[in-house]
């Protein structure tokens, strides 16, 4: 077969667009020896699927019979899962009960912090505003100085 062919046909295959008939050109192709140098890590692969398909596994799983086992202990496993659920429940009302008391008291000392720090930039702006009322007599000042001296 064309050795362009086949690269032409790897191409394809390693992008998963080759059909069943051009995979088993390919593995016939790998299969026959005639394979050049760069292309033998190809041969190996394709010999390894090809015996991969024969294999045949001999370990059979085993299967646990619920029934078999005794009715005290299968109401156990409920039980424990019950437990838990009811732990589980309870642990995350208490903590829903502790976080909205401590976010109301945090909630008041942020309201708090918030009133004396208005009360301080009132403070501040109200002192701001006396001042700049006493910067336009210094104006009104330089006006007549500058009239003065020209």
């Amino acid at each position: 077969m064309d050795l362009q062919k086949i690269e032409q046909l790897l191409d394809a295959y390693f992008d998963g667009t080759t059909s069943l008939a051009e995979e088993k050109m390919l593995q016939e192709y790998f299969k026959s020896g005639e394979v050049p140098p760069h292309m033998l890590v190809y041969q190996d692969m394709f010999a390894f699927f090809a015996t991969a398909k024969t294999e045949k596994t001999t370990v059979t799983p085993e299967i646990s019979d619920t029934n078999s086992q005794p009715f005290y202990k299968r109401i156990k496993k409920w039980v424990a899962v019950a437990a838990l659920l009811v732990i589980a429940l309870g642990v995350t009302f208490f903590i829903n009960n502790n976080s909205n008391k401590i976010s109301t008291a945090e909630q008041r000392e942020a309201e708090i912090a918030f009133e004396k720090t208005k009360e301080a930039l009132d403070f501040i702006s109200y002192q701001f505003n006396n001042s700049a009322q006493n910067l336009a007599v210094i104006k009104e000042f330089e006006k007549s100085t500058n009239k003065i001296f020209k």
